[in-house]
């Protein structure tokens, strides 16, 4: 038996810088798949079901994160989750911070006590900078939102509008997330 003196534990290991060329390689030039993994998270969208939403991640300066991959996982608009659709993977703009996903509107989970759940996308985020992912949810409706079980008996309910995207048309959506701050996003555990 071997015994090590002085160990010490080694720093956890960010995400990053070549996230991009590991995980979206067709986002840099790199066109070595025939069906990039997560590059749309169902095949053959119509107009009329189509959403697209848009957004940037901020630091706690509030600058633009420009180098965040964002993983996000929905069901169906049935509410239901199949392993071969559902899942996407994007990265923010080099220059400008924006992400950008064209997906359906998810439908809502019927739970096992037959409670209904608010219609929902994951965000699962990591960046150059960041220990460990973010996890985060993009609700549709805030109604809907202070109805799940999971927010009823927290304080946060005034902090709940920071997982409700803008829209002027319900096609169309803007969700930011604010790591830091006083905007700060609700993250979850898991």
């Amino acid at each position: 038996m071997v015994k090590i003196k002085n160990f010490i534990d080694t720093p956890s290991q960010t995400a990053g810088p070549f996230l991009h060329i590991g995980c979206t390689p067709s986002i840099t030039g790199i066109n070595i798949f025939k069906d990039e993994l997560g590059s749309t998270p169902f095949k053959n969208i119509s107009l009329n079901e189509e959403i697209n939403i848009k957004g940037k991640i901020y630091d706690g300066n509030n600058d633009p994160i420009i180098d965040a991959m964002i993983e996000t996982w929905q069901c169906d608009e049935n509410g239901k989750y199949f392993n071969y659709q559902g899942f996407s993977r994007r990265v923010t703009d080099f220059k400008t911070g924006e992400y950008q996903l064209k997906t359906i509107r998810p439908g809502n989970q019927i739970n096992e006590n037959g409670t209904i759940s608010p219609s929902y996308i994951l965000f699962w985020i990591v960046a150059r900078g960041m220990n460990r992912p973010l996890i985060t949810r993009m609700y549709f409706d805030e109604n809907e939102i202070k109805s799940d079980v999971m927010f009823k008996n927290l304080s946060i309910q005034d902090r709940l509008k920071t997982l409700i995207p803008y829209t002027e048309d319900k096609k169309n959506f803007v969700f930011d997330i604010h790591l830091q701050g006083k905007k700060e996003t609700i993250f979850f555990e898991f």
